[in-house]
């Protein structure tokens, strides 16, 4: 698998997580700025290991290669948001989702008129608070046995290392270490398993269909794991409306701000767009047309508690707090209903 481009850093998060009081706070230090600069960061040597992470992208593939009929059965398909939530989980065909950052209805149609080439499995959090989860909606246990069992127990690794990196962000700025964890309590994340299914490179390059278009998270942070495939790209801050690669790293997590931290922080963290573009070819159709290689991506948005009102962060307000104070639950919901097509 390729190495990181240089110009997204890179940093070796066992220095934050078993280090010295003086490494911790360097790390987190060059965290931050990281965020300050890019809003990306690749972390290596994070606590979740490499064949953990392969078998993660084997279980992906293996929902994926379900048969339709299983994966877009009633009891699996991703039902329509309920209202005021920002959570619903299952399956989610090719063209029901499209990011964006527009939540005008208009808009939001003729962005819709280029599908994104992708579809998506979610699943979260199923017992604590807050009481009214919506439920998981996994195939049987017949159809893909383990998947259910295997994909509940990573989202609490992975919710454990999203904690400790809130840990990191907090140090950084010169916060109580747990001044993000305190708020993030119920678990109310989104474990994503997503497929980009192999598509002709012709439409992509024409803009009649889209990988991932330009977009930004709309959470506290994002714990991304990804194939050796590519595609994934960060815009320059120093250049807007250019590009970074964000080259996969074996066994690494890129990890990136969100609209909502960016929020709470008086912008001092930044939450980058980002987009997928097509990668290189896989085969030859004839014709001079060309296949793009299939991609699998694997994002778990962090969330803050959904009844928790966030107003900006003590010490960081400059000259002045940029915007009221709202509720996770208000905010989130508001982004996440944009973003779907209703059945």
């Amino acid at each position: 698998m390729p190495s990181a481009t240089p110009a997204l850093p890179i940093y070796d998060f066992s220095k934050f997580l078993n280090g010295d009081t003086q490494e911790r706070h360097q790390t987190a230090v060059k965290i931050v700025d990281a965020f300050k600069a890019f809003g990306f960061v690749y972390l290596t040597n994070h606590g979740i290991s490499g064949d953990s992470i392969d078998s993660l992208f084997d279980w992906s593939k293996r929902f994926f290669y379900l048969p339709e009929e299983i994966r877009t059965s009633p009891s699996v398909i991703r039902p329509d948001p309920e209202q005021n939530s920002y959570i619903a989980r299952g399956y989610s065909p090719i063209g029901r989702e499209k990011l964006s950052q527009a939540t005008d209805h208009s808009q939001l149609e003729t962005l819709r008129a280029v599908p994104d080439a992708k579809d998506m499995f979610e699943m979260g959090a199923d017992k604590g608070v807050p009481q009214s989860r919506e439920p998981n909606r996994y195939p049987a246990e017949t159809a893909l046995p383990g998947f259910e069992k295997w994909t509940r127990s990573f989202f609490w690794d992975a919710h454990g290392l999203s904690m400790d990196i809130l840990r990191s962000i907090a140090v950084g700025l010169g916060l109580e270490e747990n001044y993000f964890v305190d708020y993030h309590q119920d678990a109310d994340n989104l474990f994503r398993l997503i497929r980009y299914p192999a598509v002709e490179r012709d439409a992509l390059v024409a803009g009649t269909t889209a990988r991932t278009t330009p977009h930004t998270d709309y959470g506290s942070i994002t714990v991304l794991f990804q194939d050796d495939v590519g595609g994934l790209e960060v815009e320059d801050p120093a250049n807007p409306g250019s590009y970074l690669k964000a080259t996969p790293v074996k066994d690494a997590v890129i990890v990136n701000v969100g609209d909502f931290l960016m929020r709470w922080t008086n912008d001092t963290l930044k939450s980058n767009l980002h987009r997928v573009v097509a990668p290189p070819a896989d085969r030859e159709l004839g014709g001079g047309m060309e296949l793009t290689k299939e991609r699998y991506s694997i994002p778990f948005f962090i969330q803050a508690d959904r009844h928790k009102v966030i107003e900006c962060a003590q010490g960081l307000e400059g000259a002045g707090a940029k915007y009221p104070p709202i509720s996770a639950g208000e905010y989130l919901a508001r982004r996440t209903n944009a973003n779907f097509k209703q059945f």
